[in-house]
């Protein structure tokens, strides 16, 4: 929707609130009007639902001004400016919301107001339900001439543009002072009646000083009834509703005050700001699954280094052999190897099966303990060295051995307590 509405703070807390919706494809108004003081900005939320809400403050509650920018500030101008300031306010400068509005060479123009007005007037529209886009002294939407003032008056104050940057807002009473200030010349009523625009110019020019001449050239082209008896060459303007006037510049204007701490938001970020506690949420829990999955991880790294602390070991005791072990696929491989051979390379052949055959024997017999074995694959034989505390044990398993193979048993000799002797076993044909 390319509608906007405007609204005009006034001065004075208890003053008048002027707005306008304003069609700039249509170039017409579509709704205006005048709300009694601030408090009653809540009745304009539904213009402002769905149009950019665009506020004007009023000039007199803040300064406009220029400062000459040193050499080689450029970079940093935004943190030299409160400082290259500071002699002509009254405020600490960490009070104040400075916006630079323009810069011509060595020169910045600036606005500077209180960081409590601004947060009142922006409070003001947050609490009447307004989404404000943009923030504009009100005199800086009247429009731009060169070499000619602009002027209108409203609500018994009058706004006047000096320049792209430049203007003021002042009441009635103070205007007369404010013209003279700038060394605008004092033209009589009766010379603006009886001499036309041209004449005026030569008439009054002559009159003036060579240092005052330039000041003539100036002219207060004015929007509404000019006052008399003011300093000036006032020139009539097309007459033009003073809040229309003021919507068309605040919507082309780019001086928006809304600037450092009152930068515009985007708009998935309002969105997205009732949802902040639930995103606050939402991280904690987060946070709190990321931190165990670290420590259960840590906990299977510990668990994994331990069991190949444990292969190491093991790998080292059953094959001394082999010294250094350079990475982890080294032992499962050498272990791979060893079990081949002597597993063998076909089924039924290597050491692995006469073993297997041979532990239950062993294990019916507990009362002997071999303490040495020697296979000989090419002999087909199995030799063991055993002891045990009497000669029976021997004949035990002598017989139990016999189901499964052909045994030689060697001499057996006592020694002491024990009984010392071998057995050769051989496959059966």
């Amino acid at each position: 929707m390319s509608e906007f509405l405007t609204i005009r703070l006034s001065s004075r807390p208890a003053g008048p609130v002027h707005w306008l919706v304003w069609s700039p494809q249509q170039q017409e108004v579509i709704a205006s009007g005048e709300l009694a003081d601030c408090s009653q900005l809540s009745e304009l939320a539904d213009y402002g639902a769905n149009r950019p809400v665009y506020l004007l403050v009023p000039g007199s509650d803040l300064l406009l001004s220029q400062v000459s920018i040193p050499s080689g500030s450029g970079r940093q101008l935004a943190q030299v400016l409160p400082y290259l300031l500071e002699e002509e306010l009254a405020q600490d400068v960490d009070d104040l919301h400075i916006h630079m509005l323009q810069r011509e060479a060595d020169k910045a123009h600036v606005a500077v107001v209180g960081h409590q007005r601004m947060q009142d007037w922006l409070s003001l529209c947050e609490d009447a339900g307004l989404s404000v886009r943009k923030v504009i002294p009100d005199c800086l939407c009247l429009p731009a001439f060169e070499n000619s003032y602009s002027a209108a008056e409203i609500d018994g104050q009058w706004l006047l543009r000096q320049s792209v940057a430049q203007g003021i807002c002042a009441d009635s009473e103070w205007l007369a002072s404010w013209l003279m200030a700038q060394k605008v010349p004092l033209v009589s009523q009766a010379m603006e009646e009886d001499l036309s625009e041209e004449s005026v110019e030569v008439d009054v020019a002559e009159a003036l000083t060579d240092e005052d001449s330039e000041a003539v050239q100036t002219r207060i082209r004015h929007f509404t009834p000019a006052p008399s008896g003011m300093p000036g060459v006032w020139q009539a303007e097309a007459p033009e509703l003073v809040m229309a006037l003021l919507a068309k510049g605040a919507h082309e204007s780019k001086a928006s005050l809304l600037s450092g701490p009152y930068k515009l938001q985007p708009t998935w970020h309002k969105a997205l700001k009732p949802w902040r506690k639930v995103g606050i949420a939402a991280a904690l829990l987060l946070g709190v699954m990321v931190a165990e999955y670290v420590v259960r991880v840590q906990s299977i790294e510990q668990q994994a280094q331990a069991y190949q602390d444990e292969s190491y070991r093991i790998f080292r005791e059953v094959l001394p052999q082999f010294k250094s072990i350079p990475y982890t696929g080294y032992v499962k491989r050498q272990f791979n190897d060893e079990m081949s051979r002597l597993g063998g390379a076909e089924s039924g052949q290597g050491l692995l099966p006469w073993l297997v055959k041979l532990r239950p024997a062993l294990s019916k017999v507990p009362q002997l303990t071999v303490h040495n074995l020697k296979y000989d694959q090419n002999r087909k034989e199995l030799r063991l060295q055993a002891v045990a505390a009497e000669f029976q044990h021997f004949e035990q398993l002598r017989v139990l051995l016999v189901e499964e193979f052909e045994v030689d048993q060697g001499q057996l000799n006592r020694e002491g307590q024990q009984v010392s002797g071998a057995l050769v076993l051989r496959r059966r044909s």
